[in-house]
C-alpha cells in the first residue's frame, strides 16, 4: 500500500491499483478568517488525481469538500459513508454510488476492506472513524475524534494496525459566532492522547494529522508541541510515530 499525506486530515491512499481518498480537503477557502494566508499554502492535488474510493470521517468541511468529488471521483467510482450520514450526504452529492455502511459493518472490493468505527466529535455531531486494510497494510483515520472510551476494544477487535492517523493539535474553538457555546475542553486528540490512543491500538506508528494550518487568537487555539514533545511522549507512553508532511508520500513494500 502507498499512502501519502494531504492537507490537514487528508490521505491518499493506493492499493490494487485503486485510488483512495480520506478526508481529502483541497478548498479551505471557508475557513480564511481563520487560516488568513495560509489558505495559499495548501498543496493542490485535484487536477491531476481520480479516485476508485472516497471515504470522510464527517462533514465539517476541513474533511469533506463537495469539490474533490465532483472532480476526482472516477465515473464508476464509490462515495463510502457512514449510515448516520448518508441523509446529509444524499442532500449535498448527486449522481454518485453511495455504499452505506453501519458501524463495524465492512465493505470489500478490489482486495481493500472498508469499516466505519465509532467516533465522538468535539461539538457534538455526527461522525466515525474509517480502518482501511488491504493484504499488507492496515490503518486507521480518526479524523478529528475526542478521546473516548472504545479504542481500547478497537484494539482488540482490530489486530495488527500498522499507522494511526490522528488528530494533535488539541484545539479548543470558541465559535459563539455562530451559537456554539465556549468550552475550554479541546474539541480533539491532543498530542498525548493520541499517542495513548495509538498505543491502546496496538498501531506499529502514530501519524499526527489535523495540526499545524489553523490557528486564530480567539476562535481556534491549537495545543502547540515541537519534536522535543513527539520523542518525549512517544517514551514515555511507548508509542512509535512518525511525521509524513503534507505531499510525503510512504511506500509499504
Amino acid at each position: 500500500m502507498e499512502i501519502q499525506k494531504l492537507n490537514w486530515a487528508g490521505i491518499k491512499l493506493i492499493s490494487n491499483n485503486k485510488t483512495i481518498l480520506i478526508d481529502a480537503v483541497e478548498d479551505f477557502s471557508y475557513y480564511k478568517p481563520v487560516l488568513g494566508d495560509a489558505v495559499e499554502q495548501v498543496i493542490t492535488f485535484s487536477d491531476h488525481l481520480k479516485a476508485d474510493y472516497i471515504l470522510f470521517t464527517h462533514l465539517h468541511l476541513d474533511h469533506f469538500d463537495k469539490g474533490i468529488i465532483k472532480k476526482c471521483l472516477k465515473q464508476d467510482g464509490k462515495l463510502i459513508v457512514y449510515s448516520e450520514l448518508e441523509p446529509w450526504v444524499r442532500k449535498h452529492v448527486e449522481n454518485v454510488e453511495i455504499v452505506v455502511l453501519n458501524l463495524d459493518e465492512t465493505f470489500t472490493e478490489n482486495g481493500i476492506t472498508f469499516k466505519p468505527v465509532f467516533a465522538m466529535d468535539g461539538v457534538g455531531e455526527i461522525q466515525s472513524s474509517w480502518i482501511v486494510e488491504d493484504t499488507t497494510t492496515k490503518i486507521f483515520h480518526g479524523g478529528d475524534t475526542i478521546w473516548h472510551n472504545q479504542f481500547w476494544r478497537f484494539g482488540k477487535e482490530n489486530k495488527d494496525i500498522d499507522y494511526a492517523f490522528l488528530p494533535v493539535n488539541g484545539v479548543v474553538v470558541n465559535f459563539e459566532i455562530i451559537g456554539l457555546e465556549y468550552s475550554p475542553v479541546p474539541a480533539s486528540l491532543n498530542l498525548k492522547e493520541a499517542f495513548a490512543a495509538a498505543h491502546l491500538l496496538h498501531a506499529k506508528k502514530l501519524v499526527p494529522i489535523h495540526y499545524g494550518l489553523f490557528t486564530h487568537e480567539r476562535c481556534y487555539i491549537p495545543q502547540l508541541f515541537d519534536e522535543n514533545d513527539l520523542e518525549s511522549i512517544s517514551v514515555e507512553i511507548g508509542q512509535d510515530y512518525m511525521v509524513l508532511k503534507d505531499g510525503e508520500v510512504l511506500v509499504e513494500i
